[in-house]
């Protein structure tokens, strides 16, 4: 049996966004099933149907909250649904990709939640994860939740390639200020760097140093525009520009790509 957490804590991550009913729905059934649980709002903005952006939600979002946490993400959510433990915390989801491409090796257990035989999914978070929720949340293993899944969708999540001289680097997300996260980790790009001088290309503008942070004020990059390369809370390089949105400026979207050369 498990350790009962004293403060249960559930997390949501969905693309219902902030005008439907579906949050209370379901925040309502987690208070009257789990006692004094606390109900956190990862984002209802993941893009819809997207299991890329909710990846790259649940990746960077989710794994600081407490071992015996119990994470809902209704993204694209159809069967088979599933309860996966990855660092000490579970993860119910469906298995369209995200916890695999999200924990990879990780994963220490999942199950399979029984849906019965001509039972509509229906509101999937609301009609199967909160009962889930209460019983791990209760000190349940995973073995009493269902079957192990024989396997997992795993999907690739390509970060950056090298092709000669020059890399790809995709743009992994969008967030709400429009900047753009990048698919190459600042170590990453020092290993493949090598102290070399580098130029990133966007559109028609080309970066050769990162900045410290948003404001700070000299830019290389057109001044009308003030286009930065930073590193991320994430690790991840971003793309910014100063008071202002990447996307709605530049144009590029997630899974475009920026190109990198380094230089002798």
């Amino acid at each position: 049996m498990q350790l009962v957490m004293k403060m249960p804590i559930v997390t949501l991550t969905t693309d219902w966004g902030n005008q439907s009913f579906f949050t209370g729905m379901v925040k309502g059934a987690l208070c009257s099933a789990v006692e004094g649980v606390q109900v956190v709002d990862i984002t209802h903005h993941v893009d819809p149907f997207s299991v890329m952006s909710a990846t790259f939600v649940v990746k960077h979002a989710c794994l600081g909250f407490p071992a015996g946490t119990v994470h809902i993400i209704d993204v694209a959510t159809q069967p088979p649904l599933l309860a996966v433990k990855a660092r000490g915390q579970y993860f119910l989801c469906c298995d369209n990709g995200v916890p695999a491409t999200a924990f990879g090796d990780e994963i220490e257990d999942a199950a399979v939640i029984p849906v019965p035989d001509g039972s509509p999914l229906g509101f999937a978070a609301h009609t199967f994860f909160v009962p889930v929720a209460q019983r791990l949340l209760a000190g349940a293993p995973l073995s009493d939740i269902g079957p192990r899944p024989e396997s997992l969708v795993r999907r690739t999540m390509t970060g950056w390639l090298r092709s000669g001289d020059e890399y790809r680097v995709v743009i992994h997300y969008i967030d709400s200020y429009g900047n753009a996260y990048l698919g190459m980790t600042y170590h990453e790009f020092e290993q493949e760097r090598q102290g070399r001088r580098f130029e990133m290309i966007v559109r028609e503008q080309r970066i050769n140093e990162i900045m410290d942070s948003y404001y700070q004020q000299h830019a290389t990059a057109d001044p009308r525009r003030k286009l930065r390369l930073i590193v991320s809370a994430t690790g991840l390089l971003e793309l910014a520009v100063k008071e202002s949105s990447f996307v709605q400026l530049i144009g590029l979207r997630t899974n475009d790509a920026v190109i990198l050369k380094f230089k002798d």
